[in-house]
């Protein structure tokens, strides 16, 4: 089996003990530290032993994605909720900006939630911001190990990035991971990058920081926005704008979606990253996609997603694969890997 380096960090932890409301309920967050702990336990289990953990890059390559004002609120939101709250418990928004009126925070960290995201699903606690940062890390220390000659890498970061956008948090999302990644590889010297989503949910924030723009492709499959969240994009008629128009791909598949049907899907994204002809391809790997994902709709089994990676693998660039989605935490870990596997032994 050809080697992919496999890069993380344990300071994620932190990010932890949080609840979000899933429609009528509140809950447990599903995006937890235990979903790190299984996919490495996997991955080991499989013959995937290149594990390195992350160096540190600072805030300029995220600063290259997201607005000054988004990454100062991101740092200061649990400090502000702590000195207003007390320790314990976690922050988070519990009124949105509205429209067509002018969405300036003041000093109030509530004015900053409200401002900076578009759901009850980015919760703050006293680690978030540490584990922000390690994301980061973790993918931009994969994507300098493609930038430097590397054929592929995995950033097994936590929590996700490919809901939020330049100026909005959401969905788990805090810092766009993969779009941090896209830049930075692009400041490096490539020419063009391209993003394959396969998260089950639309990745919003991604499409958004792109969507006029011509050096990076984005393509995504995921569930249909009339029936799944983020619900107010993930349409076919969404293909870009001004310089970046035809380079935006979204194919939305109704729920219950199977292998037989996923697979076409993949083949018509591929085919448009191969005509893109990028330096660099990144995943956004989301197997929120199976059957029995508490959060997902699709249909898919655990040695499909061998067949996933091993169809990826047919796309001869370099390969970035950044962790998304995925909560089924008996499976997850054997999901992940089976990507991984499967693209591994199509590359040897």
């Amino acid at each position: 089996m050809s080697c992919m380096r496999i890069f993380h960090s344990d300071d994620h932890r932190g990010h932890a003990g949080a609840m979000e409301m899933r429609y009528d309920r509140l809950i447990p967050m599903c995006e937890s530290p235990d979903r790190i702990d299984t996919i490495l336990a996997a991955l080991r289990d499989q013959g995937h032993v290149d594990l390195a953990l992350a160096s540190s890059f600072g805030l300029e390559p995220v600063l290259r994605v997201h607005t000054p004002a988004f990454v100062d609120f991101l740092q200061r939101c649990w400090p502000l909720w702590e000195a207003e709250f007390g320790p314990g418990g976690f922050a988070t928004a519990y009124m949105f900006g509205m429209r067509g009126m002018d969405q300036v925070p003041n000093g109030s960290v509530h004015s900053m939630l409200s401002c900076y995201t578009f759901d009850v699903c980015v919760p703050f606690v006293a680690g978030t911001w540490t584990a922000i940062r390690s994301a980061v890390d973790v993918t931009l220390s994969a994507a300098s190990h493609v930038a430097g000659g590397g054929r592929s890498a995995f950033a097994l970061c936590r929590p996700p990035g490919h809901h939020a956008s330049s100026d909005l948090a959401g969905g788990y999302c805090y810092v766009n991971n993969a779009a941090v990644a896209a830049q930075m590889l692009l400041d490096r010297g490539a020419s063009r990058i391209a993003i394959l989503d396969v998260d089950y949910h639309h990745g919003n924030g991604t499409q958004r920081i792109f969507y006029d723009r011509n050096d990076v492709l984005y393509a995504s499959i995921h569930a249909t926005p009339e029936r799944e969240y983020p619900f107010l994009l993930g349409y076919a008629h969404e293909t870009g704008a001004g310089k970046g128009q035809g380079f935006n791909f979204n194919q939305p598949l109704p729920l219950g979606t199977a292998i037989d049907s996923y697979r076409p899907a993949l083949a018509a994204a591929l085919e448009r990253v191969r005509a893109h002809a990028p330096d660099v391809l990144i995943v956004s790997l989301g197997v929120d996609s199976y059957i029995r994902d508490p959060v997902g709709g699709f249909a898919l089994e655990s040695d499909d997603f061998l067949t996933l990676g091993g169809d990826i693998a047919t796309l001869p660039m370099p390969t970035l694969f950044v962790m998304e989605g995925g909560y089924a935490i008996e499976e997850l870990g054997r999901n992940t890997a089976n990507v991984i596997t499967g693209f591994a032994q199509r590359r040897e």
